[in-house]
């Protein structure tokens, strides 16, 4: 019997949409330019994208995510550009803040289905940062009044752990009070999210809502793509 529901963040509960990407390379576009070294904004494109295969490939290697500052640096020195420690930090703090003035979309049918359930099960968020540390996210999830739903909270940069490893769903499944047999998680990837429940023996739902690029290929016990139906999913779980 399912007790415990745990959530992931980014496109669960908020819509990574292309808005905050957009923002920090305008940014970085106007430092290149500022210290001699313009790009264009396919070249920016490309240095977000071959940063964002090597974010992943660390949390793969190491089971960690890197903050703001590391990912900033990364960018520096795939474009070979060096400017003072102040700007990095600056680039850096932008970068990670940005989601509080360029907000994402709430996931359509999460608040109404957090109502019922937040009433019924134990819940908690378990999210990997990146651009956005914790603080931000958990900024964000006051904000729209996400924070009343939830009784813990855990982010990869405070745990120092990221998903898929076991450690950051057991300790949030500690702070719940709850066992992994009697808990569910809801996320988008597989790998983070299902691969990571499913190994600690926690039942496991993909949200396809936003993300469907795992629909058709997963691991999941349930599939959905709306949060329509998920109160009744749940009570047959």
């Amino acid at each position: 019997m399912i007790k415990a529901i745990t959530f992931d963040c980014w496109d669960t509960l908020l819509d990574d949409d292309a808005s905050r990407n957009k923002k920090r390379k305008e940014y970085f576009c106007l430092i290149f330019k500022d210290h001699g070294s313009p790009v264009t904004q396919d070249e920016m494109d490309e240095l977000f994208s071959e940063e964002a295969k090597l974010f992943q490939n660390h949390i793969i290697e190491h089971k960690k995510t890197q903050n703001s500052r590391a990912r900033t640096e990364t960018i520096l020195k795939l474009a070979g550009v060096q400017i003072p420690a102040s700007e990095v930090y600056e680039i850096s703090e932008y970068s990670d803040q940005v989601a509080l003035e360029f907000r994402p979309p709430v996931i359509p049918g999460i608040k109404q289905a957090l109502d019922v359930l937040s009433k019924i099960y134990k819940l908690g968020v378990i999210c990997n940062t990146g651009w956005h540390s914790a603080k931000t996210v958990r900024q964000l999830l006051e904000d729209y009044d996400f924070s009343k739903y939830f009784s813990h909270l855990t982010f990869s940069d405070e745990a120092g752990v990221a998903k898929p490893h076991k450690q950051i769903f057991e300790y949030t499944l500690e702070k719940l009070g709850f066992e992994t047999e009697e808990a569910v998680h809801i996320g988008d990837s597989e790998y983070s999210d299902i691969v990571g429940a499913k190994q600690i023996n926690m039942q496991a739902i993909l949200f396809t809502g936003v993300n469907d690029k795992y629909k058709d290929n997963n691991s999941a016990d349930i599939t959905i793509s709306t949060y329509d139906n998920l109160v009744e999913i749940l009570e047959k779980m």
